[in-house]
């Protein structure tokens, strides 16, 4: 046997398994979810994609866990009985679930749509990437109602909505 073959190769399984748990833990989820933002694909065009404009955060990734910790600490003193960890537009609870992911051999397989009720962060003005005060904590539920929308948008809808009654 060769001693240069890594652990993750010999043990395919149980690294799964590891990754999974990781994924599906509190920080573990969050890490990844911040780390995407910051993928260098993100603020590269490719041909064929669907978004038209990419966006290259304007604060770190220490600024973000500040944002989201003064986030928690928001929820927690609205409602005293959470523990914080809140969509900042429905108020219920995140999630953090994942799907487990065959590691090797590499087989790209379709991850499925997000369960809707976990975390994800979001860009409050989608015309700005995502800097203090543009940064929001959501589920993905309301992040993807919300999706390409503006603030001229919403006040457009009430706008109409105060029209009709």
């Amino acid at each position: 046997m060769v001693l240069s073959i890594r652990w993750s190769k010999k043990y395919p399984e149980r690294t799964a398994e590891a990754d999974f748990r990781y994924s599906n833990s509190e920080r573990g989820f969050i890490i990844g979810t911040i780390c995407a933002i910051f993928r260098p694909s993100q603020f590269t065009p490719r041909p064929g994609r669907k978004r038209k404009k990419c966006w290259r955060p304007k604060m770190s990734k220490k600024d973000i866990w500040e944002a989201l910790f003064i986030h928690i600490q928001f929820m927690k003193d609205l409602y005293p009985q959470s523990d914080g960890r809140l969509c900042r537009y429905c108020h219920k609870s995140w999630t953090y679930i994942t799907r487990k992911v065959q590691r090797y051999p590499k087989i790209r397989k379709k991850r499925g749509s997000p369960h809707p009720t976990n975390f994800t962060i979001d860009r409050f003005e989608a015309e700005f990437t995502y800097l203090p005060g543009n940064i929001i904590f959501c589920c993905y539920a309301c992040n993807d109602r919300k999706h390409d929308s503006t603030p001229n948008d919403w006040k457009n809808f009430l706008r109409v909505a105060n029209e009709k009654t």
